[in-house]
């Protein structure tokens, strides 16, 4: 009771009905030991309230901090006797000076939304609208702090328009304040703190009300509806407006707004340059004026290419809307009014008619003179006896707290910024100037399970490592996840972009990624490249080795997916072993160029050999259908061009010209000549090797020697000829048999040496199975058997003849017949009785070899051609005609020999 300061008053007779004004807080021991002895504050749409408390009090030591988090409630006395209430929260406190009776304190108070600039946050929300994010938080608020809950409502039933869901909205390093006002300005709705009654007869703290409006219809009049213009030159009955001044100021009268499209690969502008519907100046057109801003914001966002995160498309007439926000805050800085009053329940955010203006009653009718009140400044001195206020303002100047009003001219008074109803309130938004500092940060990649999780575009998701799981409860955890929920697609960097050509990394599941955001703007994220750090070690060639060790390596080695195989392209630029590979882990499928090495562990390792190689442990395959060139012909530092083959073209003549002349030779002695037109069309065809795309030759050109080997077997075959020219020898080697088998015939022609056949061991057999032999020699003819008989046998007869004489063997017959004489020279000659000698001759085999063939028809994409009619002549005068089967085969060809065969189509049986 002896600090009670309103019993102390009570004495002077300024009890509580006769006071202007009252304050209460929600710690009920101040209410006795606080009278409020000024209030002066700001309070506007779009901003907020603050207000500076000065306060009296007969003890002077309380305890500062009693008073921070009290919710306080100041009452103040109108002209018609009712209560106007200012709601608020005590933010700070400072303790003036004392003179021993009365002590002085100055207290902030401000509106509940003051709190949210106490907490910074990082977050992200996915499909969301702006309004949700604001309930989301605000429920967060009153869940986590009684104080928010007990003194805030969200009151959003001001809006009356549809809003975009938006793929994904990120707050960075930003409170909770700067967070939300900067979405509800980016979507033009206006938030303006009132009471839940400004004008109350109880004494009990009610919530004051966060109310979010887009449409000027949605603010309220002011209960009193009418103030009356009257300048305070006489006392008034009521309260009014004294002073009531225009201002104009020259904005923007044109806006412009682009951005880019990424959808549709354009710069979108929707409808260009708008002009601005306000007249600014009476003396030029607002064309004229040409003062246009021209805004390249943000690129648009991007939502999922098959719509399942329900993300509203981005389009025009989101830049439709932000030009006309940009032009209606224009508009609404062009022209505005100012008023000082003493009416003291004006409520910012409410509306009210001016009466009694001359220059608005002449000028100007109905909405015209309706006027919402944007802001106010106020303050208000308690009528205290003039012996306190006297020690009050002594207390004041000793604490420096001197106010600027001069208490004795004006006890309270209110200055308000105007406009009329009907111009548009929105709040200000800059593009650039309402949004935090992006800095490029970290994000770890997310998936829906697979170790790479693209879309489309090769977009992928992220987690934000700032995101906490507290965070993010309310949307089942998404943003803090470790899946593909935790954020919208995220565009990825790439050298090289082209339609559907370009370079490919996508980052996989689990990596460390570098995000940057477009234009700055923190809800346009994108990945700028990849970093090692931690246990993920830079990349390792062939899985060996560390930097700086092998520093000197550089390249890209990729990794299987849910395994450990690899490819590579890796650069070896250490001094004296530079090379080039191109590995696939799978087979040890490699090509090496340069100075080969080992894989290396440390800076150096053993050598393998100079130039290149292309080895695996699989199959390999060389394929080019227009040709393919092997040479070791010399073309240093590679000059020259892909297929110089000097060398190889001119033994290509010089052999043509040599057996040109053995073909002659063989003519002249009347031998099978050898046919050379393969020999020729090559001689022709290979000077324009590389500019034809019919002689897919493979030419091998050898400056020493060409090797083949085989383990087991070479097999040479050719359609055509198979021509062997060497300049000395053809030599063939067999460790068993050598066979020469043909279907027509064998020819063998030798001009100068000769020819000998003889066999070491074993006998030598010669036969002509179906038709003669011809033995035919220029000079001697030496037929002998060095340990048994020259047997001679016929199935018919012999004939031996020369210079006319001839002895003839036939039927058992002998007849010698010569022209001249017939000597007989022996040392005795016996004739005897006739006998016989059988003689039994092997057959000789008939030769039984068929070839059977068929063709097969198929169109261009390899189906079988059924019901085709053909006609096929061969080589040796047959013609077979028919109807293809339903896998498309033709009738069997048949021939004793190898033959040529010509198939003509003569179309289906239908046609």
């Amino acid at each position: 009771m002896l600090n009670n300061i309103s019993i102390f008053l009570d004495k002077f007779g300024f009890g509580t009905q006769k006071r202007a004004m009252s304050v209460q807080f929600s710690n009920l021991e101040l209410n006795s030991q606080i009278m409020l002895q000024r209030i002066d504050g700001y309070h506007a749409v779009n901003e907020g309230l603050s207000a500076e408390l000065i306060c009296l009090s007969l003890n002077p030591f309380i305890e500062l901090k009693q008073f921070i988090g009290c919710q306080v409630s100041v009452d103040q006395v109108t002209d018609s006797g009712r209560l106007f209430r200012t709601t608020g929260i005590i933010t700070g406190a400072s303790q003036g000076q004392s003179d021993g009776a009365l002590s002085l304190y100055r207290l902030t108070m401000q509106d509940p939304t003051s709190l949210w600039h106490k907490r910074r946050n990082s977050r992200v929300f996915m499909d969301k609208r702006v309004v949700e994010i604001c309930e989301i938080i605000v429920k967060e608020w009153q869940s986590k702090s009684a104080l928010f809950a007990a003194s805030l409502i969200l009151d959003s039933s001001g809006l009356t328009k549809d809003y975009d869901v938006r793929p994904f909205s990120m707050q960075s390093n930003e409170s909770d304040y700067e967070y939300l006002t900067r979405i509800l300005r980016e979507e033009s709705i206006n938030w303006l703190i009132d009471e839940s009654n400004y004008l109350v007869s109880s004494n009990s703290i009610e919530p004051q009300k966060l109310r979010l409006i887009d449409d000027n219809a949605q603010f309220k009049a002011l209960e009193r509806r009418t103030i009356r213009y009257h300048r305070s030159n006489a006392t008034e009955q009521y309260d009014s407006i004294t002073s009531f001044i225009a201002k104009r100021q020259l904005q923007s009268t044109a806006i412009h707004v682009q951005r880019w499209q990424a959808d549709s690969l354009t710069q979108e502008d929707a409808s260009g340059s708008v002009l601005s519907s306000h007249k600014h100046s009476a003396q030029r057109d607002n064309e004229s004026l040409s003062l246009e801003q021209t805004w390249n914001i943000s690129p648009a966002w991007i939502r999922d290419l098959k719509g399942e995160d329900q993300a509203t498309a981005s389009g025009n007439s989101q830049l439709d809307k932000l030009n006309k926000q940009l032009n209606q805050y224009q508009a609404l800085q062009a022209k505005y009014f100012t008023a000082h009053s003493s009416v003291r329940d004006t409520q910012v955010g409410y509306w009210f008619q001016l009466t009694d203006h001359p220059e608005l009653d002449r000028n100007h009718r109905g909405s015209d003179k309706e006027l919402l009140i944007l802001n106010k400044h106020f303050y208000h001195q308690n009528n205290f006896p003039k012996d306190i206020q006297d020690q009050v303002e002594k207390l004041l100047t000793l604490s420096h707290w001197q106010s600027n009003k001069d208490s004795k001219q004006e006890r309270q008074a209110n200055e308000l910024t105007l406009v009329r109803r009907n111009i548009d309130i929105v709040p200000e938004y800059d593009p650039l100037k309402h949004r935090p500092t992006a800095h490029v940060q970290r994000a770890k990649v997310v998936s829906d399970g697979d170790e790479i999780y693209v879309d489309e575009w090769g977009r992928i998701k992220v987690r934000f490592l700032f995101t906490r799981i507290e965070d993010h409860a309310h949307d089942g955890g998404a943003g803090s996840n470790d899946t593909d929920t935790d954020s919208a697609w995220v565009d990825v960097l790439t050298p090289w972009a082209g339609e559907g050509y370009g370079a490919r990394f996508l980052p996989r599941a689990g990596e460390t990624v570098v995000i940057d955001f477009f234009d700055g703007n923190i809800d346009r994220p994108f990945v700028t490249g990849r970093i090692h750090e931690g246990h993920r070690s830079p990349t390792q060639f062939d899985i060996k080795g560390k930097l700086p060790e092998t520093k000197k390596l550089s390249g890209i080695r990729s990794k299987e997916i849910s395994g450990e195989g690899f490819g590579q392209l890796r650069f070896d630029d250490s001094t004296g072993q530079l090379s080039t590979q191109l590995q696939s882990s799978h087979g040890a499928t490699q090509l090496n160029l340069g100075n080969l090495s080992h894989p290396k562990e440390t800076a150096e390792s053993d050598g393998r050999g100079e130039g290149f190689e292309l080895r695996t442990d699989d199959w390999g395959g060389i394929r080019a259908p227009k040709g393919i060139l092997i040479t070791t012909e010399i073309a240093s530092n590679a000059a020259g061009n892909q297929l110089d083959r000097d060398n190889l073209q001119n033994n290509i003549e010089k052999f043509l010209a040599t057996n040109q002349a053995i073909q002659e030779a063989a003519k002249q002695h009347q031998t099978s000549a050898p046919a050379l037109e393969l020999q020729e069309a090559i001689k022709i065809a290979l000077p324009n090797w590389n500019e034809s795309d019919s002689t897919p030759y493979i030419a091998i050109d050898a400056k020493d020697s060409l090797i083949f080997d085989a383990d087991k077997g070479i097999i040479a075959q050719a359609k055509e000829n198979i021509d062997i020219s060497s300049e000395r020898n053809v030599q063939i080697f067999s460790g068993r048999a050598f066979l020469a088998n043909v279907l027509d015939k064998i020819s063998l022609f030798a001009q100068a040496a000769g020819i000998k056949i003889k066999a070491g061991q074993g006998a030598v057999e010669i036969e002509s199975q179906a038709s003669s032999m011809k033995i035919a020699s220029q000079e001697l003819m030496h037929i002998y058997a060095i340990n048994d008989f020259i047997k001679v046998e016929s199935g018919k007869g012999i004939l031996i003849s020369s210079g006319g004489g001839f002895i003839k063997i036939e039927d058992g017959n002998i007849d010698i017949v010569c022209p001249g004489t017939l000597s007989f020279k022996a040392g005795q000659i016996k004739t005897m009785p006739g006998s016989t000698l059988t003689t039994d001759l092997a057959a000789m085999p008939k030769l039984q070899m068929d070839y059977a063939e068929c063709f097969v028809l198929r169109n261009k994409a390899g189906k079988a051609m059924p019901n085709m009619k053909y006609k096929i002549k061969t080589e040796d005068g047959k013609t077979i005609e028919g109807i293809t089967d339903a896998e498309g085969k033709t009738e069997k060809v048949t021939s004793l020999a190898m033959t040529k065969a010509v198939i003509t189509l003569l179309g289906y049986v239908d046609e």
